[in-house]
């Protein structure tokens, strides 16, 4: 048995010695591509490539590794080589361990640099003047709708959606005490809060509630207060050592936020697209129906409207769209749209994720490390 053992180790020690030549080829090609993007000008970070590159990986993979693990591991190879090319940094609204930083890990690995920003405007801001070279906003969660302040920042600056995620929400009680008779004061994110609305009445009843502008700063809270518990994720519930008192609270399963990464370029077509767009229609019968009616041979895989904050009692409407603006179809139908509009923006074309797939955040490790550290305080 130990022979055996000891034979499968040294082939994996072979394999992993291999991997690193392997691994390192590829970093010196995609140093010689950074340099031939920048005499020439192209934009560095390329959200179609990585796409593209994944899914020729993915149909090629024949197993056991998951096409979830084989994501995670590219998503940190495709940051390590940007990494070598320049210094990624991304703005999106914090503090650290929000949501909003986990779909921003997500997307762009750990490699990557993290700007936190205090509000949306700051986030577009922060890309608009050149502070970061990217953003990462939420735009709609699955059980409440869309992020109007969002949709009205997509129309009031001028950026471009590069590319989108879907993150699962998975809301914890934690608290510095450790166990929930102790309990009397909760702090959360008003969303967060909302999404765990039965659970709190049929478990913590007794406990007044603090709204916090984030489940990272509900954490915070919930440190400083013995008496206080926090509705946040595992990733705050271990940086500030907190303990879990009950997982998975909110009411609804499957609950999702999708997030888009804003950038200053546009994509190329890589065969699964999603377009955004926003558009106005003047005050008048039948003016919509005349609008979307360019659109009958798109699939339209959202629409909402929006009051328009700049102009009182006109709204926008935000759409999106399956396909690629360039794609000759749906080239025609955003052609024909405009003649029918009195104000159309396409924020963006970009790879499609799958809403059924969301990606969920890794949480065995976090889970022991916190437990660890409950023991500790």
């Amino acid at each position: 048995m130990e022979d055996d053992l000891i034979k499968a180790r040294e082939q994996i020690d072979r394999i992993d010695s291999e991997l690193l030549d392997l691994l390192n080829r590829r970093m010196e090609l995609a140093t010689e591509v950074g340099r031939i993007k920048v005499s020439k000008g192209i934009p560095l970070f390329h959200p179609e490539r990585e796409e593209i590159i994944f899914q020729r990986l993915a149909e090629l993979n024949s197993g056991p590794l998951s096409e979830e693990s084989l994501r995670s591991i590219y998503r940190e190879i495709f940051a390590a080589s940007r990494l070598l090319q320049y210094k990624l940094r991304v703005a999106y609204l914090g503090p650290e361990w929000t949501y909003s930083h986990l779909a921003s890990l997500a997307i762009f690995g750990h490699s990557a640099s993290y700007l936190p920003c205090n509000s949306l405007e700051e986030v577009f801001d922060s890309f608009l003047k050149g502070k970061a070279h990217l953003a990462v906003i939420p735009i709609e969660n699955s059980l409440q709708g869309g992020v109007g302040h969002s949709m009205d920042l997509l129309y009031e600056r001028e950026v471009r959606v590069v590319s989108e995620c879907y993150l699962e929400i998975a809301h914890h009680l934690c608290a510095g005490a450790p166990n929930l008779a102790e309990i009397k004061h909760l702090y959360g994110h008003s969303q967060a809060i909302e999404q765990c609305r039965r659970w709190l009445l049929e478990n913590l009843g007794h406990a007044d509630h603090a709204e916090c502008g984030s489940t990272a700063r509900s954490a915070l809270l919930a440190k400083q207060d013995p008496n206080g518990a926090a509705i946040c994720n595992l990733y705050a519930a271990h940086h500030y050592g907190l303990h879990i008192l009950a997982e998975r609270i909110e009411d609804h399963p499957g609950n999702t936020t999708r997030f888009l990464a804003l950038g200053n370029y546009t994509n190329s077509p890589t065969g699964s697209d999603k377009t955004s767009i926003l558009f106005a229609v003047s005050d008048k019968p039948g003016a919509l129906h005349d609008a979307l009616s360019s659109l009958a041979s798109i699939n339209m895989t959202r629409i909402e409207s929006r009051p328009n904050r700049l102009f009182s009692w006109q709204y926008l409407f935000y759409a999106d769209l399956e396909g690629h603006r360039d794609q000759p179809h749906l080239k025609a139908a955003l052609d024909k749209l405009a003649e029918k509009v009195t104000f159309l923006k396409i924020l963006g074309s970009y790879p499609r994720s799958d809403p059924a797939r969301p990606f969920r955040i890794e949480k065995e490790k976090i889970r022991m490390d916190n437990r660890q550290a409950g023991e500790q305080t």
